[in-house]
């Protein structure tokens, strides 16, 4: 699995905006071939600071949605913050769950 994560700081005046422009990246997603997720976070305190979260099953599946118009509009919306954006690209090899948290307290890891 590919995650992608990015932050960003959206202008203040202009935080809905940038969210509504987010979310309407998302909904296209859901139909193409390798797509897990896509999540959007801001911050109660500071609903400016943005985190846009996708998950692809492959690298290749993630690479033909780069390709696309999608990214040509995701890196209209990182040119527009406020800060620097920050973007992460993260393969994901090995998925662990509450097992693993069981097995390290008790001591069999």
């Amino acid at each position: 699995m590919v995650q992608v994560v990015l932050t960003m700081v959206a202008y203040p005046r202009r935080a809905t905006e940038m969210i509504r422009a987010l979310r309407s990246l998302m909904l296209p997603l859901q139909a193409a071939s390798g797509f897990v997720s896509c999540s959007l976070y801001s911050e109660p305190d500071r609903p400016e600071a943005l985190c846009y979260v996708e998950e692809w099953q492959t690298p290749e599946e993630l690479d033909r949605v780069i390709r696309s118009s999608h990214y040509t509009q995701l890196l209209a919306l990182m040119e527009a913050a406020a800060e620097p954006p920050d973007l992460r690209l993260n393969w994901v090899t090995d998925v662990k769950g509450l097992e693993y948290l069981e097995a390290v307290r008790l001591g069999d890891h």
